[in-house]
């Protein structure tokens, strides 16, 4: 039935509404008495008369008909598309795992740990899991679980932190280029894990079966990987240099023809086919810095304005390669990644548990397992006093959980409203934590033993710092197992399915913000998909040239590394200080029917101070990322710290601007006013259609009367008069 016209006329057997607009009639009266009139005008006629609010006339409120509680829509128009969803929940979960536990435990948290102490690093990192990592984990799950919308129209509860969501798909696109470059060394290993090699392993096994009368023994024979021998061609005229060697309890000096090669200067066998053969490395350009009397004072790497040298065509096709699966995969949305995660989220914990067994069985892990562990000071450099140890280890907590990425949000916005997102939670960020620790053991059991055969003096000093450790210690491994061709085929296919993953979720936080703001792309999903990886394989194109490890090294460290701690930072204070955390633990609760714990919400609210503080002494005391080759270390020029920079400024630089846009926006429009910058719009609420009617029929029982107005009965029957969000008890 129609109400919103005046007449005296009775339709449907009702009647009609006197002080709805367009006029009414005067009881008993032939024609109107009064024309022209709205329900505001209803006041101006009956005694006390209540004066109407400015804020009547002037608020961005929906009108009096649009909110009904009763029907379907809120909000009055047409029933919103329908959000895609998991196809059940175990796709959730299994994303979920193969998001937060993927190469960055693999390959980043057993690097950093070498690189910043071993055991310091380790309890750094437990700490902060536990105080920041764990509830901002949570966080965002629920977020996204609850409004079921992406990371940038999910603020529509604080418009004025718009950017926040932004930066995060910016540094989305800054992982996702580089980050597949890790996957196309994956591929280049498992090729080059069929190439063929020189049979000189023999494995001796009696049978006990088809020889039992004859108690034959029977002889097998297979090929090596060919980083397992220092081969002076590996590949297309690439072959290692004089200082490599290999192990099997020969000393460094040794193994040299000469013994006059000092132990820091040699090189095993699986690093210098990582560096020379997949990464190309020395042919480099490297630029040295002199005194007058000829003394060398420092050794730099892009030292000159795109010199990069040349693109190794062999891992471009990888690279190529990698980009075509991740597209393969993604081109038919959320749900075809998400039949996919069931094989690639649990194949790899098969091959890792193998590989942490057969890792303490070998000679010197125990030694490798202590330095993981154990801090060997508690002063001085990369040690607990060292507030570069604390800065890395949130770096790599964020890098490993995927907090403060936009992904988490993204993944819960797909999830059904009333899943117990709080246990999986829990188990997820646990998980993602102990695949940390098998994946450092492994690690550091493979250190352990290269330093009893090379005769190194500290674990330290076994192999070059930098992002290749992983694709040095672990062949290493692979290359002493049986069968290494199997299962080094079987590892890199497992690392490159976990890369796979955080593909997946990276690409995906970016596509979703497009399809949210620009529905009407959804139904160009393959074209959109295609666009977006061939962009990115195009600008990741510099990290496989000669100096591309360089390139990979800024990249992670500046843009994929600080910049995430800025955004965490002020994300936590836009959700917990501005909307509010008894506003947000609210929410949570009525989603969860549950009750959000105290000391959650504590840790909630002081996350931004713990994270300020470790920022800022970090800062203080901050030293410019350099690198190692075989002949030293290395720096980088002032220019490519600029670049770094730069990159953190495209992404941090996202918060003001937006903020400061949309508060122009609320200044200026007619309809807004300034103070709704900081609170929730009309679109805030839940994502599931029957859960927002019970939400806002829950809100409007205990809200406010707007200013202006005191007489209880005038909002009693016109529920427009309350909207969700317009009233000051909402916010804290």
């Amino acid at each position: 039935m129609d109400r919103r016209g005046g007449g005296g006329s009775i339709r449907d057997g009702l009647y009609p509404d006197p002080y709805r607009r367009g006029g009414y009639e005067q009881q008993g009266a032939a024609v109107p008495y009064y024309n022209g009139g709205g329900l505001e005008d209803k006041w101006r006629h009956t005694y006390p008369y209540v004066p109407t609010s400015y804020n009547y006339h002037h608020s961005s409120r929906l009108a009096a008909e649009s909110v009904d509680l009763e029907t379907e829509t809120v909000g009055g128009g047409d029933d919103p598309e329908e959000r895609e969803h998991w196809g059940n929940q175990w796709e959730f979960i299994f994303s979920c795992v193969g998001l937060s536990v993927g190469i960055g435990n693999v390959w980043r948290f057993p690097t950093l740990a070498y690189e910043n102490g071993g055991g310091s690093f380790f309890i750094a990192y437990f700490v902060l899991l536990l105080l920041i990592g764990k509830p901002m984990y949570y966080m965002e799950l629920v977020l996204g679980q609850f409004s079921q919308k992406g990371p940038v129209s999910v603020w529509s509860f604080c418009p004025l932190g718009v950017g926040i969501g932004v930066a995060q798909c910016i540094v989305s696109i800054i992982v996702a280029i580089y980050y597949n470059v890790i996957m196309a060394y994956c591929l280049y290993y498992i090729f080059a894990s069929f190439q063929a090699g020189v049979f000189t392993k023999l494995y001796f096994i009696k049978t006990s079966l088809a020889f039992l009368l004859m108690e034959d023994c029977v002889f097998f024979q297979f090929a090596e990987v060919p980083w397992s021998k220092c081969s002076k061609d590996w590949f297309q005229g690439v072959g290692a240099d004089d200082r490599c060697y290999t192990g099997f309890n020969a000393s460094c000096k040794q193994a040299t023809d000469d013994g006059t090669l000092a132990n820091e200067t040699c090189e095993t066998a699986s690093e210098q086919f990582f560096r020379r053969a997949v990464l190309g490395v020395h042919e480099a350009e490297i630029t040295e810095e002199r005194a007058e009397n000829g003394t060398l004072l420092f050794r730099y790497a892009l030292a000159e304005l795109g010199n990069i040298g040349v693109i190794k065509w062999d891992i471009t096709l990888c690279l190529l390669l990698s980009w075509i699966i991740v597209f393969a995969c993604l081109v038919k949305g959320i749900k075809s990644s998400g039949k996919v995660v069931y094989f690639t989220a649990t194949f790899p914990y098969l091959l890792l548990i193998a590989l942490l067994i057969y890792g303490c069985t070998l000679e010197g892990a125990l030694e490798g397992v202590r330095a993981f562990f154990i801090p060997k000071a508690w002063t001085g450099p990369n040690t607990l006093s060292d507030p570069q140890v604390w800065r890395k280890a949130a770096e790599q907590m964020f890098f490993s959980l995927s907090v403060s990425w936009g992904g988490l949000i993204m993944f819960g916005s797909y999830n059904k409203f009333d899943h117990k997102v709080h246990i999986t939670a829990t188990v997820i960020s646990s998980l993602d934590f102990v695949t940390s620790i098998i994946s450092g053991v492994v690690i550091f059991t493979v250190l352990g033993t290269l330093k009893i055969e090379g005769g190194y003096d500290d674990i330290s000093d076994v192999v070059k710092s930098g992002p290749g450790l992983a694709f040095i210690a672990y062949p290493e491994a692979l290359s002493r197992l049986w069968v290494p061709q199997l299962w080094s085929v079987m590892f890199f296919f497992m690392l490159f399915l976990l890369g796979l993953d955080s593909e997946f979720a990276l690409l995906e936080t970016v596509l979703t913000v497009i399809y949210d703001g620009l529905p009407k792309t959804k139904s160009y999903k393959p074209i959109m998909v295609f666009i977006m990886c061939a962009s990115c394989f195009l600008l990741s194109l510099p990290c496989v040239s000669n100096s591309g490890t360089y390139v990979f090294q800024i990249m992670d460290d500046y843009g994929g590394g600080m910049s995430v701690m800025w955004i965490a930072i002020l994300e936590t204070m836009f959700i917990m200080w501005i909307y509010g955390v008894r506003n947000f633990a609210a929410d949570v609760d009525f989603m969860l029917k549950t009750r959000t714990s105290i000391i959650v919400k504590i840790l909630w609210v002081l996350d931004p101070i713990l994270l300020s503080i470790v920022l800022g002494i970090s800062l203080s005391s901050f030293n410019a990322p350099s690198t190692q080759d075989s002949d030293g270390k290395l720096d980088y020029p002032l220019w490519i710290h600029g670049v770094g920079i730069f990159l953190i400024l495209i992404v941090v630089a996202q918060i003001p601007f937006w903020a400061i846009v949309n508060t122009i926006y609320y200044l200026v429009s007619p309809s807004k006013r300034i103070a709704d910058v900081v609170r929730p719009t009309e679109e805030w609420g839940p994502g599931d259609r029957h859960a927002r009617k019970e939400y806002l029929a829950l809100r409007s029982r205990h809200a406010r009367p707007i200013h202006g107005y005191e007489n209880h009965m005038m909002y009693t029957g016109y529920p427009g008069y309350l909207y969700p969000g317009y009233h000051h008890s909402y916010h804290m």
